[in-house]
């Protein structure tokens, strides 16, 4: 009888032990791999991010910033393109229509001075001002700059101020004088009314008008009709009461109010609404932590811009005696706001979220962006005037 020998047989400890570790060795280096590939996404798609909000930061400061004094205080030929403000109370930014100014740090900003004078300038530097999110870095900046808002043709209608200064009558003449400048693609001056859907370019409450190169004042109630005058065809009241958070309207005051115009030569004066945004950072109240750049644009509500921007800093050339003083961070002594020609983004750092593994992911921008029509006044200067 022929017996046969079952070959086949299990593997030895050692074989498993080899088996083991060779596996081991390829999880961990499968791992490591799959590792490296999630932080690499992660990397690439946070810098996305952060490149995408610093575009539209970028692109609003440089928008904002070229067009400070533009058809408003740089180009009224005053020496120091600014309009003083009442000295009563201390004028102060930035406000929201009637609510509050406390948006810079929890406090408001005034406007700074020359002389004892409170002006406002097209561009308001804001060294230190803002909220500290590092304590290393230290407090970040808060810039201010004004321009004339081109949407509305306020300069087409002819203004009346009243005995008290709190009440502008607007009239639209049926000829329209040659000051009247119409926005692209308009026929006719719009109404001063506000509707969000029907014209939403009219005056709101918190809109800031200057009236001739003399006054400023701050919308405090909505729009009123009145009956048109001899051939005038549109008729509307608007208020300046002295109610206004930021205190521009002073109607006691003895030099700034409107009420100085009530009577004699500017008793019809030109007017234009001004655009005054201001930049700062602030924390989102949602998680309380993620800091964010912060737009104001005059009596409006703020919008964020970008968030996790963590540090803001400016500085400043400065034209003065025909010489150019570059990167000043605070403005040297002899020199205002108003001989600023250039704004430089020393640094817009922003960070990314944060992530339990990998931290935070950082971009830093520094760029110089000229305020066009600021610096086209400090080189050809308007005769009579000294810069």
């Amino acid at each position: 009888m022929r017996r046969t020998h079952n070959s086949s047989r299990g593997f030895t400890l050692l074989e498993l032990m080899i088996s083991a570790a060779v596996g081991a060795v390829l999880m961990v280096a499968a791992t490591q791999i799959f590792s490296r590939g999630v932080k690499a996404a992660w990397v690439t798609s946070q810098r996305a991010e952060l490149q995408q909000d610093f575009r539209a930061a970028g692109n609003l400061l440089q928008r904002d910033i070229s067009m400070a004094g533009a058809g408003a205080l740089g180009q009224q030929g005053l020496s120091t393109s600014a309009v003083g403000l009442p000295t009563v109370t201390i004028p102060v930014y930035p406000c929201t229509g009637l609510t509050t100014c406390n948006y810079i740090n929890g406090a408001p900003v005034a406007y700074p001075t020359s002389g004892g004078v409170h002006y406002l300038y097209s561009i308001i530097p804001g060294p230190n001002l803002g909220i500290t999110i590092n304590a290393a870095q230290g407090p970040t900046d808060i810039l201010t700059v004004v321009y004339a808002d081109a949407n509305l043709a306020l300069n087409c209608y002819n203004g009346t101020i009243d005995a008290t200064g709190t009440v502008v009558t607007f009239q639209l003449p049926a000829t329209l004088p040659g000051t009247c400048v119409l926005p692209t693609g308009a026929v006719a001056p719009a109404p001063l009314v506000y509707t969000a859907a029907g014209n939403p370019t009219g005056l709101q409450i918190g809109d800031l008008i200057m009236f001739g190169t003399k006054a400023v004042g701050v919308v405090t109630a909505n729009v009123a009709l009145c009956a048109p005058t001899g051939t005038n065809t549109a008729c509307y009241t608007v208020t300046f009461a002295g109610t206004d958070p930021g205190h521009i309207n002073q109607p006691a005051s003895p030099t700034g109010s409107l009420k100085q115009f009530s009577t004699g030569t500017f008793a019809t004066p030109s007017a234009v609404r001004l655009t005054q945004v201001t930049y700062y950072l602030d924390i989102s109240p949602s998680d309380g932590v993620t800091p964010r750049l912060m737009r104001l644009q005059s009596g409006q509500i703020p919008a964020p811009v970008a968030e996790n921007v963590a540090y803001l800093k400016f500085s400043f050339d400065v034209y003065n005696a025909g010489v150019v003083q570059a990167n000043q961070a605070t403005l040297p002594a002899g020199t205002n706001p108003g001989m600023i020609t250039k704004v430089n983004i020393v640094h817009m750092s922003m960070r990314s979220q944060q992530n339990t593994y990998n931290g935070y992911q950082g971009l830093d921008l520094q760029t110089s962006i000229a305020a066009r029509n600021l610096t086209s006044q400090q080189e050809y200067p308007i005769s009579g005037s000294a810069y």
